[in-house]
């Protein structure tokens, strides 16, 4: 587990979002809550993601805020057609 604002890029799932009021209330409404996946379009100030199909900027001092995992990576099997 880390913060949002430490991960420089990738695919992660929001773990948790420390605090409480209009700093909270406001990155929900961006999409950025428990269990959702988050993508790091661009590290920096703001940092660029993707939520819930849509691009948003966000500082990095509410990206500290945000708790994160990274999301396993994906295997891909041999379709059906592929076996011999």
């Amino acid at each position: 587990m880390t913060r949002l604002s430490d991960n420089p890029a990738g695919k992660l799932r929001c773990l948790s979002i420390d605090g409480e009021g209009a700093e909270v209330v406001r990155l929900k409404r961006l999409g950025i809550c428990a269990g959702q996946h988050i993508r790091i379009v661009q590290a920096g100030d703001p940092m660029i993601l993707e939520v819930v199909g849509s691009r948003v900027g966000l500082s990095r001092r509410l990206a500290s805020r945000v708790t994160v995992e990274p999301l396993p990576l994906v295997e891909t099997s041999p379709s059906l057609g592929d076996v011999p």
